[in-house]
């Protein structure tokens, strides 16, 4: 189940987040987390500690929706070790007053779909909420996914993906191939759990985040029940809109 249902780069959830400095937060959403069209972002996934290809990130769209929220959508490519891309999907940011809001679809790993590919899907996201002032000591909203897989006529399966107990705990500096940042220290519990047949199947890992106000995501680090390192992500470079379309 853990190979097949659950996408840790994730938690990856916290793929796009390139902050404004606190003196700035209080403006508008037209670049929210200082992002704006063609930035790029690159992370390293890890597995059990070892290198398992990147992620390339690219801003292509900002917007405001029908509501009047401020939208950024972004391109995220798996890059395989031997270089070669694997998969590439979009993905959205919402702002909205002072919170951001990630795409809870950044949970849902491809295989899920491959492997009920032909089938229906019904999902029950609820985005992931970073509030652009953040405080050491602050419990952050819980965020999921639901997963309905039908056919035609019959319900398959449920899949349920969930980040809980959302916790800043801690002012750190974090160091990575991208440079030295501030980060805010915020651990949650993820879990996955699959209906099959009637019987749920169950997966928790503990999980931490590096997470800076002018810089966004740096690190992501799931962890076993046991303490063992399962999958991570780490930021390895990171290019504004002008350098991105340097050649």
């Amino acid at each position: 189940m853990k190979n097949t249902f659950f996408f840790i780069a994730g938690l990856v959830w916290l793929f796009a987040f390139f902050a404004l400095p606190n003196a700035a937060i209080a403006q508008n959403c037209l670049q929210p987390l200082g992002l704006s069209k063609n930035t790029e972002f690159v992370f390293q996934v890890t597995d059990k500690g070892h290198k398992k290809g990147t992620l390339n990130n690219k801003v292509v769209q900002q917007m405001a929706n029908k509501d009047g929220v401020y939208v950024t959508t972004f391109k995220s490519t798996r890059i395989s070790p031997k270089k070669r891309p694997e998969t590439a999907e979009e993905y959205q940011i919402r702002c909205s007053g002072d919170t951001i809001y990630l795409d809870a679809m950044l949970l849902l790993r491809e295989q899920v779909l491959k492997t009920f590919e032909g089938k229906d899907f019904d999902f029950t996201p609820v985005d992931i909420a970073y509030p652009q002032q953040m405080k050491v000591g602050e419990k952050l909203p819980d965020a999921g996914l639901g997963v309905k897989v039908r056919s035609s006529t019959v319900n398959i399966t449920q899949i349920s993906m969930s980040a809980t107990n959302r916790q800043v705990e801690a002012l750190e500096k974090i160091t990575t191939p991208a440079g030295t940042f501030d980060c805010y220290k915020i651990s949650y519990q993820y879990e996955v759990t699959l209906d099959a047949m009637g019987m749920p199947l169950r997966d928790v890992f503990q999980v931490e985040e590096y997470f800076s106000l002018e810089h966004g995501l740096i690190k992501c680090q799931f962890k076993t029940k046991r303490g063992k390192k399962a999958k991570g992500l780490e930021l390895i470079s990171k290019r504004n809109a002008a350098q991105a379309l340097q050649k």
